[in-house]
């Protein structure tokens, strides 16, 4: 019994367990096909947190974002009891909003 559990462990530490949120638009308008990642962390049960800025959108705007959590990242924050919250999050810019015009009859 004690072999099996231990196998149970040691398979639970090595495959890649992730956990994902995702953020999108009702109608995403996406200027880029690829996810941007940063990584953030927060301690003191979300009391200290680094502000991460998404500095690859140009217009301020985003068509979608993913929060992604290991394996090994929720047991650290399960071992610490909440302290550490780490993740990694990825994003995706939208387009620069078209100017203001008018349509001729």
């Amino acid at each position: 019994m004690r072999h099996a559990v231990r196998l149970l462990i040691a398979a639970a530490l090595v495959l890649p367990g992730c956990a994902y949120h995702r953020l999108v638009v009702p109608v995403p308008n996406a200027a880029d096909q690829t996810y941007h990642p940063v990584r953030s962390s927060a301690l003191g049960w979300g009391a200290i947190e680094k502000t991460s800025v998404a500095e690859k959108c140009t217009a301020n705007s985003m068509s979608e974002v993913r929060v992604r959590s290991s394996l090994l990242q929720s047991l650290g924050t399960v071992l610490t009891l909440g302290f550490w919250q780490p993740a990694r999050v990825e994003y995706r810019c939208g387009k620069a909003p078209t100017g203001v015009g008018s349509i001729e009859p």
